[in-house]
């Protein structure tokens, strides 16, 4: 089994740190980023690298790792490119946040977030803020649990997961 957990917005709070740089509130009602909005982010085409820890991504990742050790499961990232690839640093600054923040984890690109069921091998795993690649890993033959806060899927984990307490 490989439990993978997204990065934006499970680990790292890339809508806080959306909401501050464009200086308006964003919500996860909507899954994606109007495309006036999207403009004026990516013209800071570093803003993958410095993204703050989402609270709860240590408890998250910790609890995973140790699970990880009990069951001889694999722990990975799965994240994505933006959609219309036009953050050329996305790659590089991800893989370099995670290195920062979690460096025992590696990173694997979806490469698109539509594109994340594709890693799914039947009982894996997958922690992801958006309700639609949770549907298609499930379809898949995963497990999946849409990503809202660590107590919550702290609770899902423990009652899904084979040997987890």
């Amino acid at each position: 089994m490989i439990i993978y957990l997204d990065m934006d917005d499970v680990v790292a709070d890339w809508t806080g740190a959306a909401s501050t740089y464009l200086g308006i509130d964003l919500t996860k009602e909507n899954e994606r980023l109007p495309e006036s909005q999207w403009d004026i982010l990516k013209q800071f085409g570093r803003f993958y690298r410095n993204l703050p820890l989402k609270e709860g991504a240590d408890e998250l990742a910790t609890w995973c790792q140790q699970y990880c050790i009990k069951t001889g499961a694999e722990l990975r990232f799965l994240t994505a490119l933006p959609s219309q690839n036009d953050m050329p640093w996305a790659i590089q600054d991800k893989i370099w946040w995670a290195a920062d923040h979690f460096p025992n984890i590696p990173v694997f690109i979806g490469p698109y977030s539509g594109d994340k069921w594709k890693h799914c091998q039947i009982g894996d795993v997958l922690i992801d803020d958006r309700e639609s690649n949770c549907s298609d890993w499930a379809k898949a033959g995963g497990f999946a649990h849409v990503y809202r806060n660590w107590e919550q899927c702290q609770y899902w984990l423990k009652n899904t997961l084979p040997g987890a307490e």
